[in-house]
């Protein structure tokens, strides 16, 4: 589940639709839990809840649909400007950052949230009951310049390091979830350890890895965004665009295009394997298999949806998208990662819940086909 901000709702409608295709089962059907960002607080809740998996998707859909901006973060005139101000002079020195980390908003609130909705010690508890192999996580190390993997379960020995990314085994904390989920300038960074860490989206490059390295062969992908759209007939741009457009498109190059791209390798290596014919290829099975992918994604373009209800974002962050110039043109990116509101989060859960419905015979082919077999 990668990240998205208040898109991940949508991830929650998906896992609603699968609680109900898989109600007459009671076992966990995800051994392996991947997340980033806010696709990461999803995968921990049901890693914490792994040992009732229908019950704790009830519940983390009543987390969502009772979201409002304050559950997330602070908005209030005063503190925003005393935000940008710092942010702002961070730029011209450096120093300011000594004193705390520098961002637009204040997350505290979240954090409440996340203590008091998971139970981390469960994680441990549901991997020795065989309920859960692994959870994994992704931050971005700002210090190292790398994308870290913790995780936890999985093969003994699970660690990896390739380039500008590594896997780090550790019991799963709320600070671990907190570095993943901080978006970068929004949010200010999190420390871990020694170091400081933000949204795991950054530099991650091969978003569908971490779940292949603990053991996944086939994986069921749901990422906030999809929506195809017809670009030679979008409107050409008669201006050139504003500081908040920019900021709205590295966000998305952050979320979107890697898994995105990961997807698409993952399905050329599947159909290269498939060429290869069996008394050719010897050893090569053991290094490697294809792995089946079923990608869940909106069939209706978030932007629009987030564009309907911009109006339920505090007016601080109203007045700074107006003013960057992020609505422009109805490019409302920025707000669709911001909008934790019971209105915007509810209908991204009934849209996750009708396209998950919508796929029912592809899921229960995915879910079952062992069984199957």
């Amino acid at each position: 589940m990668p990240g998205g901000g208040a898109r991940a709702a949508y991830q929650v409608g998906v896992l609603k639709a699968i609680a109900e295709i898989h109600r007459d089962h009671h076992n966990n059907p995800f051994p392996v839990l991947a997340g980033t960002s806010a696709g990461a607080i999803n995968a921990v809740s049901l890693a914490a809840g792994a040992h009732h998996f229908s019950g704790t998707v009830l519940q983390l859909e009543n987390m969502w649909r009772g979201l409002s901006t304050q559950d997330i973060y602070r908005a209030d005139l005063w503190g925003v400007i005393r935000n940008a101000y710092r942010l702002a002079r961070s730029l011209f020195n450096a120093d300011i950052t000594h004193e705390r980390p520098v961002a637009l908003l204040d997350n505290s609130p979240l954090r409440a949230l996340l203590h008091k909705h998971i139970n981390f010690e469960s994680i441990s508890l549901n991997i020795m009951n065989r309920d859960l192999d692994a959870l994994s996580i992704t931050a971005m190390n700002y210090n190292l310049g790398l994308s870290e993997i913790f995780f936890q379960g999985g093969p003994q020995h699970a660690g990896w390091q390739r380039w500008r990314r590594q896997g780090l085994a550790t019991p799963i904390q709320l600070q671990h979830l907190m570095a993943s989920s901080a978006i970068p300038t929004i949010f200010p960074p999190a420390k871990v350890g020694r170091y400081y860490y933000g949204d795991g989206a950054l530099r991650q490059m091969t978003p569908i890895s971490p779940a292949i390295h603990l053991g996944a062969n086939r994986v069921l992908i749901i990422p906030a965004n999809g929506h195809k759209r017809n670009y030679h007939h979008l409107p050409k741009p008669v201006r050139s665009p504003a500081f908040g457009q920019i900021i709205g498109q590295l966000l998305n190059s952050a979320f979107i295009d890697s898994i995105e791209m990961d997807i698409e390798r993952l399905e050329r290596i599947n159909e290269m394997l498939g060429l290869i014919p069996e008394d050719l290829q010897g050893d090569m099975e053991r290094a490697l298999l294809p792995v089946d992918c079923l990608v869940i994604s909106p069939s209706e373009d978030i932007d629009v949806i987030a564009d309907q209800h911009v109006q339920e974002l505090p007016r601080t962050l109203r007045f700074f998208l107006k003013k960057t110039g992020t609505n422009r043109g109805g490019n409302v990116s920025i707000a669709s990662y911001l909008l934790f509101t019971k209105e915007f989060c509810g209908k991204l859960i009934d849209l996750g819940y009708q396209d998950g419905m919508a796929q029912r015979p592809e899921i229960e082919a995915f879910l079952y086909k062992d069984v199957e077999s």
